[in-house]
């Protein structure tokens, strides 16, 4: 925990650090106590510095499709879920992290 006095002197950069990762760890914290959404199954889960990236399975939710029908589904595909504005927010990311996105402990 920081002092008043320690938050005080600290530099910008140092803060905005601080920020990210408390941003990061309240979306991973949300993450793990909400329910499982509906069509979609975690294969993976990683820290990012701009929130938690997940690896995720998606039923497209069209009647007709087969292959969400007979296999697991779609993907995997990334997604980032971050904080914004106090609420949970996602973006899709795609097949594979990209080099400018940080993955902490990577």
């Amino acid at each position: 925990m920081l002092t008043k006095t320690q938050l005080r002197t600290a530099q910008t950069p140092e803060l905005e650090e601080l920020g990210n990762r408390i941003e990061s760890e309240l979306a991973h914290r949300v993450l793990a106590q909400r329910e499982r959404t509906e069509g979609r199954q975690v294969v993976e889960e990683r820290p990012a510095s701009a929130g938690t990236l997940r690896l995720e399975m998606v039923k497209c939710g069209k009647e007709r499709c087969r292959k969400c029908a007979q296999g697991p589904a779609h993907g995997p595909y990334w997604y980032l879920y971050f904080r914004k504005n106090g609420r949970l927010a996602s973006r899709y990311i795609g097949k594979l992290i990209p080099d400018d996105l940080e993955v902490q402990g990577a």
